[in-house]
């Protein structure tokens, strides 16, 4: 299998421990570096979990250090935004404290890492997106001319019916609008994947299934659970849902197996903005249909709207936890 060349931009995060981890696992990739954002968690934090779960799957691979805030603060040269650790946790990691290995931590920017690694591999890069976009738009502003010899852009963001940290934004978009516009404006030459709350709702993990990792994983999935606990509070406690949904896995896992999603779920070729003030701020809004009055704009994007879960369940243990997969098919499917 010739290797796909992978860098990965993320804030971690719960969901996204349960993408890096999987994604680190899977032996298509050529992971080529982690970059890190602030996002559901400040910067030092992000870092922080981003080289644990390096340290913790014993991989070589280093991790760059990006933005500490939105694009529109830090052309304001404002200091770092204040993150709530509620969803999170303290730490960012639902209170897990992972041993870190500085070693793997490059004095290199996450956008200038981005920008050396397409300029010597054009046309070859894929991105997976776990956070806010804002090193990928620092990138851009850098040096518009390489970022459009990426290959591929897969972002976990946005929302076509759906908001969670509005009633109309998704979290990741809703902090750096800027970022995301800026980002989508590649999107004619590009390929970009949204991954948004839409698909993601459909995947929520049971406690039987997370109960399952805690019991069988080993101590991947023994953290992996741990973490999960405080994610579970907080759907009780907002939602009254018993479980979670990884957000993250999702857009690594449509990443590594595109066909756990029929033609029918993904729309090619579509036009999507971002709202970047008023109420609406972060809303993405996404013609699926070819709308008449929009028929001059421009196709920037392919947009997810539905999964087949059960398949997307079975991939990711076979990818984390191979030998766990006859096991969970016949408990658990």
């Amino acid at each position: 299998m010739k290797k796909r060349k992978i860098i990965i931009d993320t804030d971690p995060g719960i969901d996204d421990a349960f993408a890096l981890l999987t994604a680190f696992n899977y032996q298509g990739f050529d992971l080529l570096g982690v970059t890190v954002v602030a996002g559901n968690t400040g910067l030092d934090s992000a870092l922080n979990n981003a080289l644990g779960l390096v340290k913790l799957a014993e991989i070589d691979c280093q991790v760059y250090p990006g933005a500490h805030s939105s694009l529109k603060n830090l052309q304001k040269g404002a200091e770092a935004n204040p993150y709530s650790s509620n969803t999170h946790g303290e730490g960012g990691l639902g209170g897990v404290v992972l041993e870190v290995d500085r070693r793997h931590l490059s004095n290199t920017s996450a956008a200038d890492f981005i920008i050396e690694t397409v300029k010597d591999n054009p046309g070859q890069i894929e991105l997976i997106t776990l956070g806010p976009l804002t090193n990928l738009a620092l990138a851009i502003q850098k040096d518009p001319v390489t970022m459009r010899k990426v290959k591929k852009i897969w972002s976990m963001g946005g929302g076509v019916q759906r908001g969670n940290r509005t009633v109309v934004a998704e979290f990741n978009y809703w902090a750096d609008p800027e970022a995301v516009d800026l980002v989508y404006s590649l999107g004619e030459e590009v390929e970009i994947n949204m991954i948004g709350l839409d698909v993601t709702a459909q995947t929520s993990f049971t406690i039987n299934e997370l109960f399952f990792l805690k019991k069988e994983g080993g101590k991947i999935g023994r953290l992996l659970s741990q973490m999960a606990e405080q994610y579970t509070e907080v759907y009780w406690d907002r939602f009254r849902i018993t479980g979670c949904i990884i957000h993250d896995l999702v857009a690594v896992m449509i990443a590594i197996d595109p066909t756990i999603c029929s033609e029918s779920d993904r729309y090619q070729n579509v036009n999507l903005r971002i709202e970047t003030a008023g109420l609406s701020r972060g809303q993405t809004l996404v013609d699926l249909y070819g709308h008449r009055d929009l028929k001059d704009y421009p196709k920037n994007a392919t947009v997810y709207m539905g999964i087949d879960h059960k398949k997307y369940k079975q991939r990711f243990i076979e990818v984390l936890f191979n030998d766990l997969s006859d096991l969970y098919q016949k408990y658990l499917l």
